[in-house]
């Protein structure tokens, strides 16, 4: 049996060009285009779909569109007659086929061709995406890539990146040619090819498209879902936002003239990372790089001198991925608050988990400087400092950052001085990174509620390999860390929970049982136990890893079985190969027309492109098939970004096979929500968000809706805990 049956999904297909502004500006003073931003991406990538497609100066520029009618694709340009025959099939009820992006099209429609061109609506429900098909089917996610990913005839036009330089962006005046942009009429030649490349797109996409296999009913479900999300997009406290940038732009004036200072004007900002690192070397201070990680490892030094430690701050301060992100979001945001197209759905390759865009909501800074709540008054502060610098008092107590911080800091952020900032929160940049999620919130009369699935990946782990003492700890306690350092030292449980109870403090083998399920669960060794923190010796360590493995049997079978069944399956294409986990939870394998598919608990598939077995021998020299195949690497630790081959073992496939399944008890949950009327505004991970009205619907029934598992998983112990309702977006 074929893991799919094909069948092409003949619908119209459309594909516009533009020209827009949006993502410079005009400087005057030296007469010439600028990027918004300081580094790549530019224009359309730096603002997003809908921020684009508002900008006043966007304009449709051609649109090519194929009817699939018998007749041959065509192509409207500005000053020719609406394309009736293109309404009369939207009216009719017909789906368009908006390739690579749907969303692009769909504001593109909106924003000029119906509010300002007069054309009829386009429903988002008419839309579909053929990106998301290639992505399904393990293609890259850009329709260049993918056509040859793909193998076929029809590429992409090679002239195109010239031709939208020339015609889609504004122009650089020159002292011969003082044009500010190039109209298509000004160059009939080029804007045939331009025209023609437009055409060009549509079949390349169509295509690629009828090489993949359809989505499923339920993918389609999950992959509309997503387009309502990201058209929906979530409220931005705009004046929080321009508070926390008045901020940032005194913090930076302040910090970059320490540094010029400190340096004796070698470096004037974090961002001349050469400069630093040749003054650094002056002050006997060498080092290759300046990213986050050799930042924190030079600050946790203590043999640097004082001047190169304080720039090295300045570096970091300036330099946080906190204040890219809170321009970012600024780049980005709609007319009226709202920041959308912020997720990608299948963003991650061959899982199909969500990732996120601009801003990404999905890696928010967590906390801002370590807090302490003043006794006395009860607002928040610095924990460094002695006394409250509100009321004068002492006697504060160390807390966590937690949204009342966020919003006793946005307090003092609204004050729009950097020194009521320093003076209550020592680092005016690290508080600021602190409200980053509280920028987040719900519109007016509206509320956020949400919740998050707990343990969900150590929850599936467990039930693919049927590991029943697992599954216990999550029907009951839940406390997997304390669980599984018992199993693994031979500790009874109860004397490490009795410990913190005694004590206050976590029972030592904690901390190893924390480091064992982080690391081991996907067949990790030492390596991986020393990114988790993991102390001792090489041979330590590898204790622990056998010790975590011998109480989880099931675990290591399963890591060898999913790689027996695909190196099965690619012996012997055509056939089924399934690995069935000691509770009976399935996970089979087929090559079918050069594609290792991967079937799910849920029935979904993954795909791995063109798969291959090469000899190799393991780090103890055993002779092994390695599995190979072609994908599209975004892991820079892993190679070079590409496509290219990549391999695999049965670690890796079982992280692929659990992200998935998690993924999919994700979606199976957004969905209930969207129907209960939660309808969701973003998504972190494992944890959804929706807007309400104030006061609708509880904790309580989000979190029964979300724990309602899809009839594959029902017997699974999936929980969800911890839910808030509220203004802003927070992390508790």
């Amino acid at each position: 049996m074929a893991p799919y049956q094909r069948g092409p999904m003949r619908t119209a297909d459309i594909d516009f060009e533009t020209y827009s502004e949006a993502g410079y500006y005009w400087d005057g003073e030296r007469e010439k285009w600028r990027p918004i931003n300081s580094s790549p991406p530019y224009g359309l990538p730096a603002v997003g779909a809908a921020a684009y497609a508002e900008h006043p100066s966007t304009e449709v520029l051609s649109l090519a569109y194929d009817l699939h009618d018998g007749m041959a694709p065509r192509l409207w340009v500005p000053g020719c007659p609406p394309p009736r025959d293109l309404f009369d099939h939207i009216a009719a009820g017909g789906t368009l086929t908006c390739a690579w992006n749907a969303l692009f099209e769909f504001f593109v429609w909106h924003y000029v061709c119906h509010q300002r061109m007069g054309w009829p609506a386009l429903p988002l429900s008419a839309l579909f995406d053929d990106m998301a098909k290639a992505k399904a089917w393990g293609l890259p996610g850009k329709l260049a890539e993918a056509a040859k990913a793909a193998g076929i005839e029809q590429q992409k036009d090679k002239a195109g990146d010239r031709l939208i330089k020339k015609f889609s962006i504004p122009r650089n005046p020159t002292k011969h040619d003082a044009r500010t942009r190039i109209r298509p009429e000004e160059d009939p030649q080029d804007a045939g090819r331009f025209q023609a490349y437009n055409l060009q797109d549509i079949v390349v996409e169509r295509a690629v498209a009828d090489c993949c296999p359809p989505l499923t009913d339920q993918e389609m479900r999950i992959w509309r879902m997503d387009q309502s999300i990201n058209v929906r997009g979530v409220q931005i406290d705009r004046d929080a936002l321009e508070a926390c940038k008045r901020i940032i732009a005194q913090a930076t004036d302040r910090y970059h003239a320490e540094l010029r200072e400190l340096t004796n004007g070698a470096a004037s900002a974090a961002s001349e990372l050469e400069r630093i690192k040749a003054w650094m070397a002056g002050r006997g201070v060498a080092v290759d790089s300046m990213d986050a990680e050799a930042v924190e490892t030079l600050l946790a030094r203590d043999d640097i001198p004082a001047d190169v430690r304080r720039v090295v701050e300045i570096r970091a301060s300036l330099g946080s991925a906190s204040v890219k992100k809170l321009y970012a979001i600024d780049r980005r945001l709609s007319g009226d608050g709202r920041l959308r197209e912020l997720f990608a759905y299948y963003g991650a390759e061959r899982t199909g988990r969500w990732a996120g865009r601009g801003p990404q909501p999905q890696n928010l800074p967590g906390s801002g400087p370590d807090a302490a709540k003043c006794v006395t008054c009860g607002w928040h502060h610095a924990a460094a400092l002695a006394a409250c610098p509100r009321c004068g008092w002492g006697g504060s107590e160390p807390v966590e950052w937690s949204i009342a911080c966020a919003e006793d800091a946005l307090a003092d952020i609204r004050t729009g001085s950097l020194d009521a900032v320093e003076g209550v929160w020592r680092d005016a940049v690290a508080a600021v990174a602190g409200c980053l999620r509280a920028l987040f919130c719900a519109g007016r009369s509206q509320e956020l509620i949400s919740s998050d699935y707990t343990a969900i990946e150590a929850v599936v782990l467990a039930a693919i390999a049927g590991e029943e003492w697992r599954l216990e700890v999550f029907r009951t306690h839940g406390k997997i860390y304390e669980a599984s350092a018992a199993a693994a030292f031979r500790t009874p449980l109860q004397d490490i929970l009795d410990h913190k109870e005694q004590t206050g403090r976590h029972h030592p083998l904690r901390k190893k049982g924390k480091v064992s399920e982080l690391a081991s669960g996907y067949q990790g060794s030492v390596g991986a136990y020393r990114a988790f923190g993991a102390e001792g010796t090489d041979d330590e360590i590898l204790g622990m890893v056998r010790a975590w493995r011998q109480a989880s049997p099931t675990i290591p079978r399963l890591w060898y079985g999913l790689e027996d069944a695909a190196r099965a399956a690619i012996h012997a294409p055509g056939h089924w190969y399934t690995y069935t986990g000691a509770t009976g939870v399935a996970v089979s394998y087929i090559v079918w027309h050069n594609v290792l598919y991967c079937q799910l608990p849920s029935g979904r598939m993954l795909a791995y492109q063109r798969p291959r077995l090469v000899p190799w021998y393991t780090p103890w020299g055993k002779p092994v098939e390695k599995i190979i195949f072609e994908g599209w690497n975004s892991d820079y630790k892993r190679g070079s970004i590409g496509w290219q081959r990549m391999d695999t073992y049965g670690g890796k496939l079982t992280e692929n096979v659990v992200q998935a399944t998690s993924r999919d008890i994700l979606a199976h949950g957004m969905l209930g929500l969207e129907g209960a009327g939660y309808p969701i505004v973003m998504h972190v991970h494992d944890e959804p968000v929706s807007e309400v009205s104030l006061g609708y619907g509880s904790i309580e029934q989000y979190e029964a809706i979300m724990t309602c598992a899809p009839a594959w998983c029902a017997d699974w112990p999936i929980r969800a805990a911890g839910g808030w309702r509220g203004q802003r977006y927070r992390k508790d």
